[in-house]
């Protein structure tokens, strides 16, 4: 038999490559704590749109919601990555963590006194953007951090994993709860989430065995990695790519609000399915390079990821049945991991170890661009359908994948 992730030549069952990560206890605790951030997070994207689509019945104040969300990233990437490379890992988690708890319990509590507004909604989730900006960045560089440089792809798939999974349930519960008890109690389970990532990320022991060692003050910091991007050609490339897949495909995520209530007429529980649905994609896709070995030619593999990415986006403008839609969001979020895994490891692996914790304040620089895409195609949703803005957004993610591929020979060499 053909040796496969899970056999060997002689038939054998073999533990896949990137499976053996699960060894670190540390990254264990860390997926836990993913897992149950993952159910916070999509829970509460699928809360944030249905709450403004409701009460303002226009996609683009949801488009606005879902880019204050991430409107952090932009602001706070670069200092977020040296915070990140100057204090304790587990720390910084612990402490995000617990302001995330505490800030949507007491959400919770006033649209339980029935007090909450499209302001507060809206302002909440900017600052708690910016919380969740730094909380990423130091996720991931931890995780690198606990399994080394040899194994990166597959330590980050086994969180991204766990991710997804959270995400599945958090989007399905909290639809659910938002039709049968309401915003406030959503938000209390939410909160809830966020304490159990608390409690996972205090019993972390070890900082990580590629855990840089000096600890370079803030201002020096910032300093030396501008140093860095400016001889770098191979990270500017990797920054704008992310950039502009960020705005081109991410922002589909802020017309799923609209594309289910306006085109296939289903409720706050049927945007939570829609959205476990594109989790369940998004956790197939990492789980399929999870039982790979580490691929060889990253930059050619992330090339077709985008190519497929930007025709997922024009399938899904196109659906106009619940079972193409369903598909096509399973596709497109697919793909979208998979561009998100491998935009994070090329990433970190490009600069110098010490640096790693401001590449990753790079990488979420580029996401923070995403606003840009979310109003946009929110502009163009409300001006000439939700259908015609996906179908646009992909064509020019495929453009973008093909320029990138024939123009950036450095990134094919990856």
């Amino acid at each position: 038999m053909a040796e496969s992730p899970l056999f060997s030549h002689e038939g054998q069952i073999v533990v896949a490559p990137s499976l053996t990560t699960l060894r670190y206890r540390d990254l264990r605790l860390l997926s836990l704590a993913t897992l149950v951030t993952g159910a916070a997070f999509l829970g509460e994207r699928v809360a944030l749109g249905w709450l403004l689509l409701d009460r303002t019945d226009s996609a683009l104040v949801v488009g606005l919601g879902v880019a204050l969300s991430a409107l952090p990233n932009f602001l706070l990437g670069i200092p977020g990555g040296a915070i990140t490379d100057r204090f304790d890992r587990r720390l910084l988690l612990r402490i995000t963590s617990f302001i995330l708890a505490a800030a949507t319990a007491g959400l919770g509590a006033i649209a339980l006194a029935g007090m909450l507004s499209v302001a507060g909604i809206l302002l909440f989730t900017f600052l708690s953007g910016a919380v969740r900006s730094l909380s990423q960045t130091v996720r991931q560089a931890y995780a690198f951090d606990v399994v080394g440089p040899h194994q990166a792809v597959g330590g980050m798939a086994i969180v991204s994993l766990a991710q997804r999974s959270g995400g599945i349930a958090g989007a399905l519960a909290t639809g659910e709860i938002l039709v049968q008890l309401g915003a406030g109690y959503a938000y209390v389970a939410i909160a809830l989430c966020h304490l159990a990532a608390f409690v996972f990320v205090l019993l972390a022991r070890t900082r990580g065995q590629a855990a840089p060692g000096q600890q370079p003050q803030l201002a020096e910091s910032v300093k030396e990695y501008v140093r860095e991007v400016r001889g770098n050609s191979t990270l500017r490339a990797l920054v704008f790519l992310t950039a502009a897949v960020e705005i081109l495909g991410f922002s589909h995520q802020a017309v799923l609000p609209s594309l289910a209530r306006d085109v296939l007429h289903l409720d706050a529980a049927g945007l939570g399915l829609l959205t476990a649905l594109g989790s369940l994609g998004g956790f197939v896709s990492v789980l399929l390079v999870t039982l790979r070995p580490e691929p060889v030619h990253k930059g050619w593999f992330f090339m077709g990821v985008l190519l497929g990415f930007g025709l997922a986006l024009v399938m899904l403008g196109a659906s106009s049945s619940l079972v193409v839609a369903l598909i096509g969001v399973g596709v497109v979020s697919a793909l979208a991991a998979l561009s998100d895994l491998l935009s994070q490891t090329l990433i970190q692996s490009s600069v110098p170890n010490e640096l790693r914790g401001r590449a990753m304040g790079s990488w979420m620089l580029a996401i923070g661009f995403g606003p840009v895409g979310h109003l946009q195609i929110g502009a163009v949703a409300v001006s000439l359908g939700t259908a015609t803005a996906l179908i646009t957004n992909g064509l020019f993610l495929i453009l973008l994948a093909v320029v990138v591929l024939v123009w950036t020979p450095q990134l094919r060499k990856l």
